[in-house]
């Protein structure tokens, strides 16, 4: 939600399921120096009737379900969770400045990747995170985890872009730029029925829901409705 209260985009994303975290998460836009429960749950009074469930994609169907705790860096934070009564799927509304299923914080991550990709040592790259509490090898573990969600995502997406493009030219044929990768690579996952192809267990990137529906297109998901966009 934007300082002035008026709603910010929603953005469908998924994390890694397991019987301690929950089978999606839906990533909201909200700023995490003003992050609450209690923006979550106002903002999500406002969209949920237009929001629609990344598993099964009906509309207006998902109720408060439970919450958890997750970290961001050192930090815990509390998530709400809310559930899907058409196909039942459960999922988490994060906030776009934590990473699905990790402790880093989004932005920090692609500014490490991003270094990387312009030709920084791996110790200058990861120097923010660092600073932030986290151990150095954490960047050479992000940069495998990407380079695996590309090569799993040529191997479901044949036909999206040249799978014989490096990476980071993937990544751009694909979502139109590589400025965001994590962002970009799990809205794209999202708009095509897959699940947070950064960073799912490769077990688990079909939502169960998808599999049943066949495979969808590589058209662009339509926008759920005001406040609210398939992957945004």
């Amino acid at each position: 939600m934007e300082e002035d209260g008026r709603p910010s985009n929603a953005v469908f994303l998924t994390s890694a399921r397991s019987p301690q975290t929950p089978n999606a998460v839906i990533v909201i836009e909200i700023a995490r120096e003003s992050y609450s429960l209690v923006k979550v749950l106002a903002l999500w009074a406002l969209l949920k009737a237009t929001t629609v469930c990344p598993a099964c994609g009906t509309a207006g169907w998902m109720g408060l379900h439970a919450r958890y705790e997750k970290y961001h860096f050192a930090l815990r934070i509390a998530i709400q969770r809310v559930r899907c009564r058409s196909c039942r799927t459960t999922h988490a509304l994060i906030p776009l400045f934590s990473v699905p299923g990790m402790s880093l914080g989004r932005e920090e991550a692609e500014r490490c990747l991003g270094r990387r990709r312009e030709g920084a040592s791996r110790s200058v790259a990861v120097g923010e995170m660092v600073d932030r509490g986290m151990e150095p090898s954490r960047g050479k573990r992000l940069e495998r985890k990407l380079a695996t969600a590309v090569e799993r995502g040529k191997a479901i997406w044949p036909e999206a872009a040249d799978p014989a493009l490096g990476s980071w030219a993937w990544l751009h044929a694909v979502c139109g730029s590589a400025e965001q990768p994590i962002r970009g690579m799990n809205r794209f996952a999202l708009e095509h029925g897959v699940n947070a192809i950064c960073f799912c267990r490769a077990s688990i990137l079909l939502f169960r829901a998808a599999i049943r529906r066949g495979p969808r297109s590589h058209k662009p998901a339509s926008t759920a409705g005001p406040g609210v966009s398939v992957g945004s």
